[in-house]
Order: structure tokens, then C-alpha cells, then sequence
């Protein structure tokens, strides 16, 4: 039978949906206000939440704009060699980790945990990219960002989760600890594995600072760096409209930058949110 609510929880029920309305709303509404300024044909400063006018110029514009393909192909081919060598890594570390039986495994949790206490700055990590010859190549943007404490754990603590006898089962058959993995663990550790991808998906896309460091060669720059100094740096001799149609480009370019995680996020949002809460949660 329902519990009948007090005007006290009334009250705080309705204060707190307010609270997240308020909360979505301020975070709504100025997504809506760069997107319909995409298909706008002004860029009046006014608000807006519907385009004045309608034209896919911009979006035309930027996706046939070599100075924005290059980097965005680049940025596809950095963020999906991250994520598969972060995922072979992490997985690799975290289910050796969840196995009570491993020696050592107290003294080697905490060596994993250390970099999330310790850190050292990127000084150190330049010198040593510096000194492995990774400079000016895709791989010190992979090999470098490649694994991530917090996602180890995440990973670590799901699979603790999973029931002990059915590892034991599968041992008693004969199954080596390679087809453990893949043919018991891992198909029942998709929401860690989607949450987890996602993660080292969008750090990844998202990389900036990195970029700046260790590639030098224009070419090689991802769609990040482009789209700062396309934000950033607007030509002052341009006239006030050709600097109101920039505007338009610049917020085209940053909806383009969004369009990859936006296409990806909905398939994994049903894991994403089981995959936190588990993982968080040590078993």
C-alpha cells in the first residue's frame, strides 16, 4: 500500500523538480541557442531558439572545408586507436586485479592507484615521449593517454562482481583463463565495457593540451586544435558582417565536433548508467 506523502515531502518533491527543471533548462537553451544559429541565415545576437530564416550553407561549408576535413579524419583515427588500445590495456590489468586468487594482488591494486595520488605533471611525460621518438607521430597521443586509473577501477570492481562459481565451473571444464575472459567475463561486462569505451571515447576526441605538446606538424592536428583557433582567433580587419557569418562557421564547427559522441552516446546510454553504479561499487 502507496505511503501517503506529508506536505513536507510534497514540498521538497516539488522544490527539487523545480530545481532540475531549472537545472536542464540552463543547460538546454543555450544548445539550442548555438544550433538554430547553425541553420541560420543571420547571426543576430538576440535570442533565439528558432533560425531566423533556414540554410545548410554553413554545414556545406564546413564539411567540404579542407582545413576541417583533415582534422577531423585525423581525430576519428587517433580516438578509435585509443580506444582500442585502452580498452585491450585496461582490460587487461583490471581482470587479473578482480581475481581474489592473484598474488600480490593488495600491493599491485595500490600501485594502480597511485598515479590517481602522485601526479607528476606533464614536464615528465614530454621528456619521456621526447626520449622514446614519439614526437610529431599519432602514438604520443595514444600510448601516453592509454590507460586512466579511475576507468581501471570502474572496470576492476564490475568485474568482482561477477559470481565466483561461474569462473570455477568453467576452470573445472577446462577452460584456459583466455577463454574465461572472453567467452564468460566479458560477455556479461558489457555495460562496463560501454561505459568505460565511452569514457576513454570522448577524453580522447576531447584532447587538446596533448596535441598542442607533442605534434608540431599542422597536418597532423586534430579537429580540437582547429576548432580553438577557428573560435578564437576571428580576423579583426573583416568587416562587422563577414565577422557575424563567422560567427555562424565557428558554431557550425563546434555542432560538427559534438555530431561523433552524439551518434555514439545513444546506443550506450542504457549501459552507461549500470556500468557507473556497478563499477563504483566494490563487491
Amino acid at each position: 500500500m502507496p505511503t501517503k506523502q506529508t506536505l513536507e515531502d510534497k514540498t521538497v518533491t516539488t522544490l527539487s523538480f523545480l530545481a532540475m527543471g531549472l537545472f536542464s533548462l540552463s543547460v538546454l537553451l543555450p544548445i539550442l541557442y548555438i544550433i538554430q544559429l547553425t541553420f541560420s541565415t543571420s547571426s543576430d545576437a538576440s535570442f533565439r531558439i528558432l533560425p531566423r530564416g533556414f540554410t545548410l550553407d554553413h554545414y556545406k561549408y564546413v564539411l567540404e572545408n579542407e582545413l576541417i576535413q583533415r582534422p577531423f579524419l585525423n581525430s576519428l583515427f587517433v580516438t578509435a586507436c585509443s580506444v582500442v588500445v585502452s580498452m585491450v590495456l585496461t582490460i587487461g590489468i583490471a581482470y587479473p586485479l578482480s581475481r581474489k586468487e592473484l598474488i600480490g594482488r593488495k600491493y599491485l591494486n595500490f600501485i594502480v592507484v597511485l598515479p590517481m595520488l602522485l601526479s607528476l605533471g606533464f614536464l615528465p611525460k614530454y621528456l619521456l615521449v621526447k626520449d622514446l621518438g614519439m614526437l610529431d607521430s599519432y602514438a604520443s597521443l595514444i600510448f601516453p593517454a592509454a590507460l586512466n586509473t579511475f576507468n581501471i577501477l570502474i572496470m576492476r570492481n564490475f568485474l568482482e562482481n561477477i559470481p565466483a562459481s561461474l569462473v570455477e565451473s568453467a576452470r573445472i571444464d577446462g577452460c584456459s583463463e583466455l577463454k574465461i575472459l572472453f567467452k564468460i567475463v566479458l560477455p556479461l561486462s558489457t555495460a562496463a565495457l560501454a561505459t568505460v569505451g565511452l569514457f576513454y571515447m570522448v577524453g580522447s576526441w576531447n584532447s587538446y593540451l596533448e596535441v598542442i605538446l607533442y605534434i608540431n606538424e599542422p597536418s597532423m592536428h586534430t579537429l580540437q586544435v582547429v576548432l580553438r583557433t577557428l573560435v578564437m582567433e576571428t580576423p579583426m580587419d573583416s568587416s562587422s558582417t563577414e565577422q557575424m557569418l563567422l560567427k555562424n562557421i565557428q558554431y557550425t564547427t563546434i555542432v560538427v565536433a559534438l555530431i561523433p559522441i552524439m551518434i555514439v552516446y545513444p546506443f550506450l546510454q542504457k549501459y552507461f548508467v549500470k556500468g557507473v553504479l556497478i563499477g563504483s561499487i566494490k563487491g
